[in-house]
């Protein structure tokens, strides 16, 4: 990993042999509520905030430059392109890319 970012407020759980491009950011939290009105209060805004955990199974691959978002499950053996952006979970052996990343092929 160069560069990366990892934001854990819950769990961001790595597996073995995952490979992380440079300045990949994975983030489980919106780092502040989405309401306004909470937003304008700082104790409000931490303690509204929402996180999820994120899984990268095993020997995943993500591209340099990508971001995962909370919430996100990325299967296993799957690659995620280089700048992309995944806020769903991509399935087992699967080859997803983009903005917002989208399926581009099964892995044989």
């Amino acid at each position: 990993m160069s560069g990366t970012t990892i934001v854990c407020r819950k769990e961001v759980n790595i597996g073995n042999y995952v490979k992380i491009g440079g300045n990949v950011c994975i983030y489980d939290t919106d780092f502040h509520s989405l309401n306004p009105k909470e937003r304008a209060i700082t104790e409000e805004d931490k303690s509204k905030t929402m996180s999820k955990k994120v899984i990268l199974e095993k020997n995943v691959f993500i591209g340099v430059h990508s971001t995962i978002l909370k919430g996100v499950t990325v299967g296993e053996n799957s690659i995620v392109g280089a700048c992309s952006l995944v806020a769903k979970n991509i399935p087992a052996n699967e080859i997803w890319a983009g903005n917002p990343a989208k399926f581009i092929k099964k892995i044989v």
